[in-house]
């Protein structure tokens, strides 16, 4: 028999009603919100059998559907974070399919309801955002395009909880206010996370071709004022990988996939870091580098460095990339798996060139030969992080295979 646990925990109080562990779990798993439930244990304790019943009885406190009409029942992660946070899922739906709904619409249905902020849909903020705190809003969120994004509004049934206050200083701590540059990363980040199903598939490349063409012809570069660097290498070979998969050059939309056919290559740069460590994040964007050779690539990288450390980057400067480079081996770092800027479909990171010990097979690759050998190369590893809505493990790999026959086609 079911006992009563001797003293609520807060997770048990969502709403005011106190629930039993058991009653709490599953609660979760059917996606019931306790807040609506009437407990009739002891001193009014909610018990796995009224969770039961509001389930089974359609009251107020399911948030799903049961088995029965499993067209339109939520995911269950979905029902577990509305259950936890006593969000009702069908005035959440508005009419829509339960099983439409997903985490990030509970998300925005607590912050609002919380008094927070929704989560915002783009990933970085403008240039000059970091300087002042982040301003709260509760009345949507501003995309890129200068275009009011809807808010998704909490239902009224569902008990406001308090916001739990900041929790006091202790000794030796200090507070540093959110910059509206972290503000916005962190929030569209996460936004992307939830949004978009990652996968992220590594390559090793030869850089030995890259690098021995880049030493011929760095002076003639040089004397048209060009600074031919390693990046402009990067953009020119994943302009080839989106003509080889143009869905990876793409945005995901509930009626289809809409294919880009300009190539837009967005470069993540890292801001300085402060007195703390923390820094900050640009996406200048190389517009339209399929129409571009490598001379037009490497003054684009110029100018929009060049820009980017005086401080003149521009809206324009940063807006409609079709697709991201990350070049995280700048800093020595290897391997990463770096997040999707959405609503793009993919974002290729790069790691440190660094000499390797390779085996350089002079027959089948996977056979013995007695002319193989093993010869220290230049190596560099590529993470390409993509939309598994869009790109599946084949696809994405294809994209990845020509990325690196460009890379190694070079002499």
């Amino acid at each position: 028999a079911e006992t009563a646990a001797p003293a609520a925990t807060p997770a048990a109080e969502s709403g005011g009603a106190k629930a039993s562990p058991v009653a709490q779990r599953v609660a979760a798993d059917m996606g019931v919100a306790l807040g609506g439930v009437a407990g009739t244990g002891p001193g009014g304790q909610i018990t796995k059998t009224d969770v039961l019943a509001a389930a089974s009885k359609g009251r107020p406190g399911a948030a799903g559907a049961l088995p029965g009409a499993l067209s339109n029942v939520a995911n269950a992660s979905v029902r577990r974070l509305a259950a936890l946070n006593n969000i009702e899922l069908e005035p959440l739906a508005a009419g829509r399919p339960l099983s439409a709904l997903t985490r990030y619409d509970v998300m925005n249905a607590v912050a609002q309801r919380d008094g927070g902020q929704a989560v915002q849909a783009t990933y970085l903020a403008p240039a000059g955002w970091n300087s002042a705190p982040a301003a709260p809003s509760t009345s949507g969120t501003q995309a890129s395009s200068g275009k009011q994004a809807p808010a998704t509004t909490a239902p009224t049934t569902a008990s406001a909880a308090p916001k739990a206050p900041a929790g006091a200083l202790q000794p030796g701590e200090e507070l540093i206010k959110h910059t509206r540059m972290r503000a916005a990363i962190a929030k569209n980040t996460a936004s992307s996370l939830f949004t978009a199903p990652h996968v992220t598939t590594m390559w090793d490349v030869n850089m030995s071709g890259v690098l021995a063409h880049r030493k011929a012809q760095k002076k003639e570069f040089a004397a048209a004022g060009v600074n031919l660097t390693v990046t402009a290498y990067f953009v020119a070979a994943i302009v080839e990988g989106l003509k080889a998969v143009p869905a990876a050059n793409a945005t995901w939309t509930d009626e289809g996939v809409i294919i880009k056919r300009t190539y837009n290559i967005g470069m993540a740069a890292a801001l300085p870091m402060d007195q703390y460590g923390m820094g900050g994040l640009i996406v200048p964007v190389i517009k339209n580098a399929g129409d571009l050779n490598l001379m037009g690539i490497a003054k684009q990288v110029n100018e929009l460095a060049d820009k980017a450390r005086s401080g003149k980057l521009g809206q324009d400067d940063l807006a409609d990339g079709t697709f991201t480079l990350s070049n995280y081996g700048t800093s020595g770092s290897r391997f990463q798996t770096p997040v999707i800027v959405q609503p793009q479909v993919g974002i290729l990171g790069v790691g440190a060139v660094e000499k390797r010990p390779v085996i350089v097979s002079q027959g089948h690759p996977l056979e013995a030969n007695s002319g193989d050998y093993m010869a220290w190369l230049p190596m560099t590893t590529l993470g390409f992080s993509y939309d598994h809505r869009v790109l599946d493990g084949a696809t994405a790999d294809a994209f990845c295979a020509a990325v690196k026959k460009a890379l190694e086609s070079w002499a």
